[in-house]
């Protein structure tokens, strides 16, 4: 039988009473959100759970030091503790440019002097807040170089032209985010 909460409130009250079953649901329910992310940058799935590990242990000791508030679900905030427990791991491997390769990538007919909105800082900011799915799915294809078919499988979707509906969709609200003037 599957464990369920009601809501997070009840969840971190689990976490905070140390009940196994608190563990349990977050450990089956989040697991595969972080195994695709790590796999779609660059990670294998011993790495995936050697970083859930660590990212479980993370929550549930802020949880019982009381340093967790509500500010997102926890969903949220795993995944964010994951996240920047891999981006970090990354960053000590192999020197990351952030986005620079693809913004260095702009057609030269497009003068660079005379395009102000390119500010590698604004664009990293735009592309975080744009969430999930969008974020892996314009880093995936734009700066790791994945394929529809490898972003569709890594985001479950059907197919491949599913993912292209979702970054035609994610590319959209991006513009407008990251070039207000074109709305």
């Amino acid at each position: 039988m599957k464990i369920s909460y009601q809501s997070d409130e009840v969840l971190i009250q689990g976490l905070q009473n140390g009940s196994p079953k608190a563990l349990e649901f977050i450990y089956s329910t989040y697991w595969p959100m972080i195994a695709n992310f790590v796999r779609l940058n660059h990670g294998n799935s011993q790495e995936a759970e050697d970083l859930y590990q660590e990212g479980i242990i993370t929550l549930y000791e802020q949880v019982r030091k009381g340093n967790f508030h509500m500010n997102s679900a926890v969903k949220t905030y795993l995944y964010s503790i994951c996240r920047n427990k891999w981006l970090s791991k990354l960053k000590k491997q192999v020197p990351i440019t952030d986005l620079e390769e693809h913004i260095q990538q702009i057609p030269a007919e497009e003068p660079i002097a005379e395009t102000p909105y390119l500010d590698d800082a604004a664009l990293k900011l735009a592309i975080e807040g744009l969430g999930e799915p969008c974020r892996t799915v314009i880093v995936g294809y734009y700066y790791h170089k994945l394929s529809l078919e490898q972003i569709a499988e890594t985001l479950n979707y059907s197919n491949a032209n599913v993912a292209k509906q979702q970054k035609f969709r994610c590319v959209e609200r991006l513009k407008k985010k990251f070039l207000p003037e074109l709305k």
